[in-house]
């Protein structure tokens, strides 16, 4: 399923973020953060419910690549992502509950694919 460009928010400075999932890239039962710059080209996946983080850095797959392998994607809510962690985990838990229509709470995460890269703690 193509990412609806519309779905990304401009954050500023080049930068562009979304609320996606991943199942074949991150997992498939919980959706994730991405980011990019379109100037730089960098781009980062923050999992904020299980605490990791992919970026450019660490993993050899393109923006194109990432918004091919995304299954749901959707505006995001404003909120800091380095200064707000906390929040943007409850977030993405909330709106993964609304998304699966999940009538009782998430199961723990599913471990991220380590085939995407070199995954890092998020902070």
């Amino acid at each position: 399923m193509p990412v609806n460009q519309n779905s990304y928010n401009h954050r500023g400075g080049g930068n562009y973020g979304i609320v996606l999932l991943l199942p074949q890239l991150v997992a498939d039962d919980h959706l994730v953060y991405f980011d990019y710059n379109k100037v730089r080209g960098s781009w980062v996946i923050r999992d904020f419910i299980a605490g990791q983080r992919l970026d450019d850095n660490h993993s050899p797959l393109a923006v194109t690549q990432i918004e091919a392998g995304a299954t749901y994607d959707e505006f995001p809510v404003w909120c800091n992502a380095e200064t707000n962690p906390e929040d943007w985990r409850l977030y993405l838990t909330l709106r993964t509950t609304a998304v699966f229509r999940l009538g009782s709470p998430m199961r723990l995460p599913v471990a991220v694919n380590p085939q995407s890269g070199l995954w890092q703690p998020l902070f």
